[in-house]
């Protein structure tokens, strides 16, 4: 398959919508003759090399579609997704975010940065297996210790912990600075 079909393999992929020719020709700076040639060698790939998409004029566009005989599957597999999904809310991505910043990091502790009880958000990330117990704290009252799991990682897109943008990197107010940097003085104090 030729370069131009492949970038406009790689144009359609993206696209949520139908694309024009007119689109496609200023894109990649191709006449319309040209831009015909490598729409026709790309549909003749997907067709000739049985593909599970396909090359599909609609709604004055071109879309890469899944082909039809695949429905049953694909349905059955966005339903599974669609179950799988996680949703949280910002309080729970708050405690998480706490945790992963201070991990180990006790509960008390967690409530102090947040300002709020953290009851609620712990226990659907405990559930969800976004956070795990990591022990109990030895100094001062004995507390649950809290810390990420790898589905932490999966459901932030992230490879690894120090993938985590560096806190001064992240817009939040001062106030919350100034309790994270305390808590973190008080662990390497201790």
């Amino acid at each position: 398959m030729s370069e131009l079909s492949q970038k406009i393999e790689a144009l359609l992929f993206i696209s949520p919508s139908p694309v024009t020719e007119s689109e496609l020709k200023n894109a990649l700076s191709i006449s319309a003759r040209t831009l015909r040639n490598a729409l026709e060698e790309l549909s003749g790939v997907l067709n000739s090399e049985n593909h599970g998409i396909l090359l599909r004029q609609i709604a004055g566009g071109w879309v890469l579609e899944t082909r039809p005989e695949f429905a049953d599957i694909i349905s059955a597999f966005r339903n599974d997704e669609r179950e799988k999904r996680i949703h949280l809310s910002r309080a729970a991505i708050e405690t998480a975010a706490i945790i992963a910043y201070n991990q180990p990091v006790t509960r008390s502790e967690i409530d102090e940065i947040r300002g709020v009880n953290s009851g609620s958000p712990l226990a659907k990330l405990l559930e969800l297996g976004i956070i795990k117990t990591a022990g109990r704290k030895k100094e001062g009252r004995p507390s649950l210790l809290y810390a990420t799991t790898p589905k932490f990682l999966e459901v932030f897109g992230l490879d690894s912990l120090e993938n985590l943008p560096a806190i001064d990197e992240i817009e939040i107010d001062e106030i919350e600075i100034e309790k994270i940097q305390e808590i973190q003085e008080e662990e390497i104090s201790t």
